[in-house]
């Protein structure tokens, strides 16, 4: 219910000449592998936190492998301090599309790798940049990697082309590490770029904003199926949809990974306030319906907030899904149909969501308390979202949600967790929230003052140490996405509630995600610096 108004052997690089002195050697201390990276390095700077080109110990993999020949999965490696990507290299595995492109900014580049064999296994670190075109034009960083642990460093000032000429380090397009010899097993740990100048605050350690390149590459080598009917949310062919849909650009604030976003300097008593101690939990409730872009459309009379909703006409069609159709009433033993729910014969006053999306067109229309009634449709508010843009609703306009935000890009869906991956921010509800929003929500839903609540937009991410080993492959899907995107105050509604698809195929998630509490998460803001993008 929602409130409306208110590194113990270093490995030698065998590089060109003049570039020899680039990669440094260190000695990681035995034991306590997170001291390990908070050390001084040989230039005296305090080791910052990094910012990933492939973070392996939070589940990120690689996107490109070279060949089919070549194997991966993850390991837990004692040496690598945790999760590890286990490689059966036959050719490359790296990054098609890099997801830092700007390393200007960066003193080093590393990694660590762990070689189970007994004999020395040659790799070549290679990057692509957009002034690539051979191989004297690309950088290529030949490494030996020794039986053991090695720990690879390069110093980005150093780093040159091939033929020994400036690489375009502010724009690199894709990086991989190749195989020299024959086909070997190694374990590799995160690839990483550091900083040039490291506060000891963590919070305070360069951070570039950004989203998921792989996710990008994954939905547009999907091929959209064609709609001409519509298609409800837990079906196949939904699902097909779904995976080609690209829901909002890149750089939106759905789609960005904050798995490196530094604290909010009051994340303890924000939490504390929505509490601690209390469960996470999920609603079955948000399913929507995938209409063709010749949906036939109806004029929807608005009742509650004509001022702050956009007008219609609508692509409605009869068989739109109100919000828990069909779990909640399946799992309540309820017979009533979806024309009888559409009708609210139990003249319940709950929030009715209602989501239409049009994929080919890629727009969104989302109601509050849409109601079927003999003289036509009726909602009590109605939103508008073009998926193609970062458009925000205008400032101080409320939405579906209380907090002007869209629903369905929040909801976690079929399809992504029978993929293991939910690549999106997710939507979570708090009972009190604070009288205030923040980017990218555009309305309050409370009278509260109190600087310890949240705000709506309020973003909160599962701590990165949280473990993660023995959970479902839905929920460990679910709790992936939540350290890499985190969620965002949406509504006001349970504590800690995030939105399931009410699909049947998706089983019941309650015991499992029970386990987590709220101090289990932590509040973020942005990097400094950062500047929302434009529509």
């Amino acid at each position: 219910m929602s409130v409306r108004g208110y590194l113990t052997l270093a490995v030698i690089a065998f590089v060109l000449p003049g570039f020899a002195s680039s990669q440094e050697t260190t000695k990681r201390p035995e034991g306590d592998q997170k001291k390990a990276v908070e050390k001084v390095n040989a230039d005296g700077e305090l080791v910052a936190s990094r910012t990933f080109l492939l973070h392996v110990t939070q589940g990120q993999l690689p996107t490109d492998l070279g060949t089919k020949a070549t194997k991966i999965s993850t390991a837990e490696s004692k040496e690598l301090g945790g999760k590890a990507l286990k490689v059966e290299l036959a050719d490359s595995v790296g990054d098609r599309i890099t997801r830092v492109a700007d390393w200007r900014s960066y003193k080093r580049l590393g990694f660590d790798a762990f070689n189970p064999g007994r004999e020395n296994v040659a790799v070549a670190f290679t990057v692509l940049h957009k002034q690539s075109t051979n191989y004297a034009t690309r950088i290529d960083l030949p490494v030996v990697l020794k039986p053991g642990m090695n720990e690879v460093r390069w110093k980005m000032a150093e780093i040159k082309n091939t033929n020994g000429a400036p690489a375009d380090l502010a724009n690199i397009i894709r990086w991989y590490i190749a195989i020299q010899g024959p086909p070997s097993t190694l374990l590799l740990g995160d690839v990483w770029l550091e900083g040039s100048k490291v506060s000891s605050n963590p919070s305070q350690s360069k951070v570039v904003v950004h989203g998921d390149p792989a996710r990008l590459e994954r939905i547009r080598a999907a091929r959209m199926p064609k709609i001409d009917k519509p298609v409800l949310f837990d079906t196949p062919e939904a699902d097909a949809i779904l995976s080609a849909l690209e829901i909002f650009p890149q750089n939106n604030p759905w789609n960005l990974v904050v798995e490196d976003w530094p604290l909010h300097p009051n994340s303890k008593n924000i939490i504390a306030s929505i509490g601690a101690g209390k469960p996470l939990r999920y609603n079955p409730d948000m399913g929507f319906v995938l209409v063709s872009p010749d949906q036939k459309k109806a004029a929807i009379k608005i009742t509650g907030y004509p001022d702050e909703s956009d007008k219609g006409p609508f692509p409605v069609p009869d068989n739109v899904p109100i919000e828990g159709w069909p779990v909640y009433y399946q799992r309540s033993n309820s017979r009533l149909t979806l024309d009888q729910v559409q009708r609210n014969l139990k003249n319940d006053d709950s929030d009715r969501h209602a989501i239409l999306v049009d994929p080919v067109n890629r727009m969104l229309y989302e109601f509050f308390q849409l109601k079927k009634t003999d003289a036509g449709w009726q909602a009590a508010q109605s939103s508008v979202f073009d998926l193609k843009s970062n458009k925000l609703r205008p400032d101080g306009w409320t939405s579906t949600d209380a907090a002007g935000l869209p629903i369905f890009p929040s909801v976690v869906r079929y399809d992504e967790l029978k993929r293991g991956q939910i690549e999106h921010a997710l939507r979570v509800t708090v009972v009190k929230s604070r009288r205030a929003y923040v980017y990218p929500a555009t309305h309050f839903a409370s009278r509260h003052t109190d600087k310890n609540l949240p705000r709506m937009g309020e973003r909160v991410r599962l701590r990165r140490d949280f473990p993660i080993s023995g959970f479902s492959p839905e929920v460990t899907a679910i709790l992936q996405g939540l350290k890499k995107y985190g969620m965002l105050v949406a509504d006001n509604g349970i504590d800690w509630a995030i939105s399931v698809a009410p699909d049947p195929r998706i089983p019941v998630l309650h015991e499992e995600l029970r386990k987590i509490q709220g101090s289990d998460f932590e509040v973020i803001e942005p990097p400094s610096g950062y500047v929302p993008p434009n529509e």
